[in-house]
């Protein structure tokens, strides 16, 4: 994938930020009360102190700022190396990607004592667990990373 310039690379990193929080805010209008799109899709607000599908959710103050600090340091660890490959002239949308999603739902846990999430795949009696757009730019983002990864191995 081609490097793409550093005013490009803001752009995505701020649009999938101010994509996320108005999204947020939305969820955050509607309450409560769940929305029903499709039969297997709706808009219902929860707040995730947990990780990644709800892992090590817990009303404990000491098990959320644990895991914060936690996601904090993977977010900085991934600037970090974004910033090298950067330098190196490789493509970085997977890890801005991640890093963009990351920095919203981090914004979150900040001003709302978790992550606003809100959408909900659903089947009969089986669901995803809820999740926002930030979490689906991290996956994006993972995905690229990883078949970029297999495809430089491949060139080797």
């Amino acid at each position: 994938m081609k490097k793409l310039s550093i005013y490009h690379y803001s752009l995505l990193v701020m649009g999938i930020i101010i994509f996320d929080r108005v999204t947020k805010q939305y969820a955050l209008q509607l309450g409560n009360e769940q929305m029903h799109i499709t039969p297997f899709l709706s808009f219902v607000l929860t707040i995730n102190r947990g990780f990644s599908w709800s892992l090590f959710h817990s009303e404990s103050n000491t098990i959320f700022y644990s895991v914060t600090a936690v996601i904090i340091f993977v977010t900085i660890a991934l600037i970090y190396y974004a910033y090298h490959l950067y330098h190196q002239k490789i493509s970085i949308v997977g890890e801005l990607m991640i890093i963009a999603g990351s920095i919203s739902n981090i914004i979150d846990r900040i001003v709302c004592g978790g992550v606003i999430d809100f959408i909900l795949f659903s089947y009969k009696n089986y669901a995803w667990p809820v999740f926002n757009s930030a979490d689906i730019c991290i996956v994006i983002g993972v995905l690229i990373m990883f078949f970029g990864q297999v495809h430089e191995d491949d060139l080797q």
